[in-house]
């Protein structure tokens, strides 16, 4: 196993610390001042806009390496494992959603509140995607258009397809292949970019989130505070139960572990964005967790539209709460349809801000709820997504960990006895 001792490591701000004072001073400001702070939000905007700009190329390129570095064989055991963790976890994140919404009941007696009265929507909703409808939206018919949409799940399906034929030319070709290396090298020079883009991060979130809680104001968030409180109630129990479950499976310390994904979950937080985290995650994931190379490669990537039990717990408990506070009475078969619709919004979810709209324009109208519900929850993005993200992003960690297992897992970068070295977990799949 290919390790290096540990160096010491030069000093600088620490980005986790930074972030979260930009986060704190962001909402005293934007409670302070007010309205006016809408003016700076086209700063945050931008600096969405510069690490969006490189995401979709990203992962289509690191997939493609990922992919074609490894033989079909080793790459369906680590997708068909992974899918199955997504798919599982994701539902038991609905159902923890669901009943923690019917036992606490966040929209009852909010029937004729002024929020409720007040409420209107005024985009253009669309109706649910049946299952055929969503699995034939898996597959574009134009990976440009992907591309230029960010549509990350046809992108995914592009890339593992063209890394599978990279796979095949490179054993017939003894491991030679040029579009392999090109993906490979823009690969790395869209990271080195990224990076430099987050260093811009704190101003970034200080100028959007001032600007949101600004316009947003505090009473609008009061009459949703028990609402917030079950949704976040929901994150935690889903977090608790994989600070439990995975590091017994992975025979890692679950303190450890946790204050090795802080970074993850900070960077999540405040950028409300798994996309825009994404690169924070694979990094730490190799360099401080030891998950396996391919690992981290493939399921990262792919969990990231596919495995969002954030938003599963968020869509559960949404659709609930609008019920509630419409009247609206579920019965057992309704809410077996609730858990259904909020796993399968799950795995279509935008991982970019503003997914919350675009969640709620699918579910509501499939459920029957007024669609004026959209007018109050749509507008709660940044709240929303703060609660929800770091639960998105470490969920697809806590899956790379699952299917890696303790053998997929070098334990001396996890305790820091080495430093990572990329290619450390080559022999273990050649």
């Amino acid at each position: 196993m290919a390790t290096t001792e540990v160096k010491a490591k030069k000093k600088g701000p620490d980005i986790t610390i930074l972030l979260l004072i930009s986060m704190v001073a962001a909402v005293i400001v934007g409670v302070v001042v007010g309205e006016p702070m809408k003016n700076v939000q086209f700063i945050g905007d931008i600096f969405f806009r510069l690490i969006q700009m490189n995401i979709s190329v990203f992962v289509l390129c690191t997939i493609i390496k990922s992919v074609g570095g490894l033989t079909p064989k080793t790459l369906g055991d680590i997708g068909l494992k992974g899918v199955v963790v997504f798919i599982v976890t994701t539902f038991i994140a609905a159902a923890v959603g669901i009943g923690l919404a019917e036992f606490f009941q966040p929209g009852a007696g909010m029937e004729n509140s002024a929020l409720v009265q007040n409420a209107q929507f005024d985009g253009e909703a669309t109706e649910l995607m049946t299952i055929q409808d969503t699995l034939t939206g898996f597959f574009g018919n134009n990976v440009v258009a992907s591309l230029s949409n960010g549509t990350m799940i046809q992108i995914i399906i592009f890339a593992v397809a063209f890394g599978l034929a990279i796979s095949f030319w490179r054993q017939a070709h003894d491991g030679e292949c040029k579009a392999y290396d090109l993906c490979c090298e823009v690969s790395e020079l869209l990271l080195n970019i990224i990076r430099a883009v987050m260093n811009l991060a704190p101003i970034g979130i200080f100028c959007y989130v001032s600007a949101m809680i600004g316009e947003m104001g505090t009473a609008v968030l009061l009459p949703l505070v028990k609402y917030f409180l079950v949704m976040i109630a929901g994150m935690l129990i889903m977090f608790t139960a994989y600070f439990i479950i995975v590091p017994i499976y992975c025979r890692v310390n679950p303190f450890k572990l946790m204050q090795k994904m802080v970074r993850m979950m900070v960077t999540a937080f405040t950028t409300i964005s798994s996309a825009v985290t994404l690169p924070t995650a694979m990094e730490d994931s190799k360099r401080k967790i030891g998950i396996r190379e391919d690992i981290c490669d493939v399921l990262l990537p792919l969990g990231m539209p596919l495995n969002s039990n954030g938003v599963a717990v968020h869509m559960a408990v949404d659709a609930l709460c609008i019920a509630q506070m419409y009247g609206v009475v579920f019965g057992p078969n309704d809410l077996l349809t609730v858990w259904v619709i909020c796993g399968m919004i799950a795995f279509v979810n935008a991982a970019t801000p503003g997914a919350s709209l675009v969640s709620l324009t699918m579910m509501v109208p499939a459920l029957g709820l007024p669609m004026q519900a959209i007018g109050i929850f749509g507008g709660l993005e940044y709240p929303t997504g703060a609660s929800r993200t770091p639960l998105n992003v470490c969920g697809d960690v806590f899956a790379a960990m699952i299917v890696a297992g303790p053998k997929g897992i070098n334990h001396d970068i996890f305790d820091g006895k080495t430093e990572y070295v990329e290619g450390w977990s080559r022999h273990l799949t050649d």
